[in-house]
């Protein structure tokens, strides 16, 4: 137990635009009080508190909308409307609401501000007098600035945030890397690591160790799952697991599993236990596919800046394929499944955890 008064406070502001930026955000905090336990998080975000409880013990949790990012339908369709109009309720910031966070940072000791892409954060921190260390694999002027081609009221916006995030004191970016910027530091994926072995999780999860086991994960935003009745019929020789069903029921079939977004059942775990993965290209999970050398049929955003570099990426260091998003719904993108599970997957040199390289970068400001 580390003594009251030798507690360090740190500042962790997330989006909320999914859950993958809080997976980062987690594994980057667990790193640090693995090095530095003297190390308590004040957490400032709108994704759920259990989320963050999943990975971290010791954190004070504020609940607060850090980031409007981008407004979504689902996890494959952006809201450009809806984007717009809740950018102009936030973006300038309002300097109240930044004077009164300043504040609650000076009150609760803290030394030090981690942003994952949330820029509000950067701005508590210039207020407050205190280093902001910015973790992004893209940020959002960059993203508003791709979009301002086919909808121009983003400029403005791609603007004021590219002016805030310029006063990061140090700004980190994670593999894979949407806009590279020579100034910054670049480290390897950040990922949770997995905390039981395969067989342990499949056993937890009660699926046989030797049947074939297809996890589904689309990045913590709700979505429909309307071809579940076939995963049964067409399928039955295979365990499907499928995350975020907001259902009462844990199974929909002899051979699929429902979990609650809320889950015990750890997400890295699950990726680790797959034969394959199928789920949106999202960083996180990205992140935990080439950590743990899963096969992958992935789902794209169309017309979404990010796209482009994770797709790179996956192609060149991860084994699988890519899924037509139009095909999600129909449940046609199944046809492919055979051919995923027939993949190969080729032995890569594992690489040092990107979580582990911020944390210690963060350790080091944190000691002078």
């Amino acid at each position: 137990m580390v003594e009251q008064y030798s507690l360090r406070s740190v500042a962790l502001f997330v989006t909320s635009h999914g859950f993958g930026h809080a997976s980062r955000a987690c594994a980057v905090a667990k790193a640090l009080t693995d090095i530095r336990p003297e190390v308590r998080f004040e957490i400032f975000s709108s994704i759920p508190q259990w989320y963050f409880s999943g990975t971290l013990d010791d954190f004070r949790f504020h609940q607060l909308n850090c980031d409007i990012g981008l407004v979504q339908h689902d996890a494959l369709n952006t809201d450009i409307p809806g984007t717009l109009k809740a950018l102009a309720d936030e973006i300038p910031f309002k300097s109240t609401q930044i004077n009164a966070l300043a504040n609650k940072l000076t009150d609760t000791h803290c030394e030090l501000v981690i942003c994952d892409i949330a820029p509000m954060g950067i701005a508590v921190a210039r207020a407050a007098g205190l280093p902001s260390v910015l973790i992004e694999n893209f940020t959002w002027d960059w993203i508003y600035r791709s979009l301002a081609q086919g909808h121009p009221a983003f400029l403005t916006y791609a603007d004021a945030l590219e002016q805030v995030f310029a006063n990061a004191k140090v700004h980190i970016q994670a593999l894979p890397v949407c806009n590279p910027v020579s100034s910054a530091i670049h480290v390897n994926p950040i990922a949770r690591p997995p905390r039981q072995n395969k067989d342990n999780t499949r056993k937890a999860l009660g699926l046989q160790s030797k049947r074939p086991m297809v996890f589904l994960t689309m990045g913590g935003v709700p979505q429909e799952y309307p071809f579940v009745s076939r995963l049964h019929r067409d399928f039955s020789t295979i365990d499907f697991v499928i995350a975020g069903i907001e259902a009462r029921k844990e199974w929909a079939a002899p051979n699929v599993r429902l979990l609650p977004a809320n889950s015990s059942h750890y997400h890295p775990d699950l990726i680790n236990a797959a034969d394959a993965v199928i789920g949106k290209a999202g960083y996180s999970t990205i992140a935990e596919i080439y950590q743990s050398q899963v096969r992958f049929g992935y789902f794209v955003r169309e017309d979404y800046p990010e796209m482009q570099a994770l797709v790179n990426f996956l192609q060149h260091n991860t084994d699988g394929i890519l899924l037509s998003a139009q095909d999600y719904m129909s449940g046609d993108w199944l046809s492919e499944l055979e051919n995923l599970l027939a993949v190969q997957p080729v032995c890569r040199q594992q690489t040092l955890s990107g979580s582990l390289q911020v944390a210690q970068l963060v350790s080091e400001l944190l000691s002078t």
